[in-house]
């Protein structure tokens, strides 16, 4: 019984291997199909600029020089700091506030309409307000990353712990559960799925407020690239400036997805 058993996990994960390898196939031939197209159309359709529409071999060749020089990973590491520190500023202030207005009838029914109200405002708008406050120092960068990327977690958070079905907390009770006891539990476990959602969101939406935090003043980082590149009619930089930022959000949603799975493998998404 046990030699079957083995067996059975055996041709599982030989079959798990193989659908991985065809998924990683498929997505590497998506990738060369797009750049495949991308290097033909520049050359190949005579009202198209190359200067204005570089093709991927003049990308590389720009590129290479900037790797070994080192501006490109100091690029990445400024503009990776300034989304980290945001995003977690993020995470922290709006699973707490989630929690605490979707527990708290009269801190749901004070603040809801502003949090609402505040989370229709493009955080493009902030931009003028935020270097006024903070200058175009790095506290300003941060303040407009951690803001975009809040509503999206506090959202999350209030609707899955709001939500919960009220036998998961009879039951608790009945248990004789306290309320910190339920809190963790009971309510943040059933509510994860949604905080998981809302955190994925949040680090996706701090890249694209990056951009706009970058571009209002900065020294550093690959928005600021790319506004290099536009003053100098370098569209080639700006290429390798959406190339980066495309990278850098596939890369961490992969591994944000690859961490759920080994944290909180009920839980987890494949896609």
């Amino acid at each position: 019984m046990a030699e079957v058993a083995a067996a059975f996990r055996s041709a599982y994960r030989s079959r798990q291997r193989q659908q991985v390898a065809l998924r990683l196939a498929v997505n590497l031939v998506g990738v060369l199909c797009f750049l495949g197209a991308w290097e033909a159309i520049p050359r190949l359709v005579p009202w198209i600029n190359p200067v204005l529409f570089p093709p991927p071999s003049k990308v590389i060749q720009t590129l290479w020089p900037m790797i070994l020089s080192g501006e490109i990973a100091r690029n990445v590491l400024v503009s990776l700091g300034r989304a980290g520190a945001g995003f977690l500023i993020a995470a922290v202030l709006g699973i707490a506030t989630g929690v605490a207005t979707a527990r708290v009838q009269v801190l749901q029914h004070l603040a809801e309409p502003l949090l609402h109200g505040f989370r229709a405002i493009p955080v493009i708008a902030l931009v003028p307000i935020s270097v006024l406050w903070f200058g175009i120092g790095e506290a300003a960068k941060i303040a407009l990353v951690a803001t975009g990327a809040f509503f999206p977690v506090w959202i999350a958070t209030f609707i899955g712990v709001r939500d919960v079905h009220i036998i998961y907390l009879r039951s608790a009770a009945c248990l004789g559960a306290g309320r910190l006891a339920t809190m963790l539990w009971v309510i943040l476990p059933a509510a994860l799925p949604f905080i998981l959602a809302g955190l994925r969101q949040a680090m996706a939406i701090s890249l694209i407020v990056l951009v706009a935090a970058e571009l209002s003043g900065a020294t550093a980082g690959v928005a600021y690239m790319m506004s290099m590149g536009h003053q100098l009619f370098r569209v080639d930089v700006m290429f390798i400036g959406l190339l980066l930022l495309g990278t850098l959000g596939f890369v961490f949603d992969r591994l944000f997805v690859l961490l759920t799975q080994r944290l909180f493998p009920w839980y987890a998404t494949t896609s």
